[in-house]
């Protein structure tokens, strides 16, 4: 497999282990946008969550609060952005969850920053397409 966190999680190029589970592991992101910033990642190849049972999922999020306990002691962050990059094209095609450890003055902005073309159409419309399908 072609994946880079399969090869992580196989030991077949070098990862920075902070927790390891039967079903998900937790290792540092060598790309990260600060120290301590951590992906939590299912062992199982998936590219979305769609790919996993809520069993599963279940179980990610359990690694998602463990490893945000571990930064919170460790590196005593004022906060944790904790996101999914859902079927991003342009970053690893397995499915992972991105804790960014947070501090004050840090220069970096709220969840909502990330995609800043503001709403365009009517709440009320969306929320009923959205519960219709």
């Amino acid at each position: 497999m072609d994946c880079i966190f399969c090869k992580v999680i196989a030991r077949q190029v070098p990862g920075y282990f902070v927790l390891e589970e039967k079903e998900y592991v937790a290792f540092l992101d060598i790309f990260g946008s600060t120290d301590g910033h951590t992906l939590v990642v299912p062992r199982r190849h998936g590219y979305s969550v769609l790919e996993y049972n809520e069993k599963e999922l279940g179980k990610l999020m359990t690694g998602v609060q463990e490893v945000a306990r571990k930064l919170k002691k460790a590196l005593k962050t004022d906060s944790i952005t904790i996101g999914i990059n859902h079927e991003e094209k342009r970053g690893v095609p397995h499915l992972h969850i991105h804790l960014i450890p947070r501090f004050e003055n840090d220069g970096g902005g709220i969840i909502q920053s990330v995609v800043k073309k503001g709403l365009k159409r009517d709440l009320g419309e969306i929320a009923k397409e959205l519960r219709e399908a």
